[in-house]
């Protein structure tokens, strides 16, 4: 099924049909089109999909939700890829350094890489004690692993990541607290 904005709803089915022989089954195949504004009965059974469908949609993904980033080993995520900002990532990322939007962007922004024209910021790049290209973010913690300096601030590509494709997370259960018994 596909619905689109002018009500068109285009149906592909796959039908029992009576059956002709003892031996073989039948079915009908197709597709029908429907104007969903001219029956009402089809418009209230889309809009209870679409309901159910956004429900689903703003429920936190258990996926997501059952990896961690702080045992990451290679911090891929924030070396191979541009760190794409929306409007809203320089406000909160600006806020949270005590900066202006403007100042920020012009410490920590370029103008994006992006084909599809969605972003005009991306964060800025700077390189590793390899010279290898990283998030300007991205800086060496006390046990020599890298990490996000910005991590409850992350610009929302971060946040959605697929996490799913990155071989270095781990999910929470698996995961071993570490407690530094002098800062107790």
């Amino acid at each position: 099924m596909s619905l689109n904005q002018e009500g068109e709803l285009e149906v592909e089915f796959d039908l029992p049909q009576d059956q002709t022989t003892p031996k073989w089954y039948t079915s009908r195949q197709g597709s029908r089109s429907f104007d969903v504004y001219e029956d009402k009965e089809l418009e209230d059974a889309c809009r209870r999909v679409f309901q159910v469908v956004r429900k689903r949609v703003m429920e936190p993904d258990e996926d997501v939700l059952a990896v961690h980033c702080d045992n990451c080993e290679t911090s891929d995520c924030c070396r191979k890829y541009n760190v794409l900002l929306r409007e809203t990532d320089v406000e909160r990322l600006s806020k949270s350094l005590g900066m202006s939007p403007a100042d920020f962007e012009s410490e920590y922004t370029d103008v994006a890489v992006d084909w599809c024209g969605d972003f005009a910021r991306q964060l800025a790049c700077d390189e590793d004690d390899e010279g290898e290209e990283k998030c300007v973010f991205l800086k060496e913690d006390a046990e020599g692993r890298w990490r996000c300096s910005v991590y409850e601030h992350r610009p929302q590509i971060c946040r959605d990541y697929d996490m799913k494709t990155c071989d270095d997370f781990v999910a929470i259960e698996d995961i071993t607290i570490r407690t530094n018994a002098s800062s107790r």
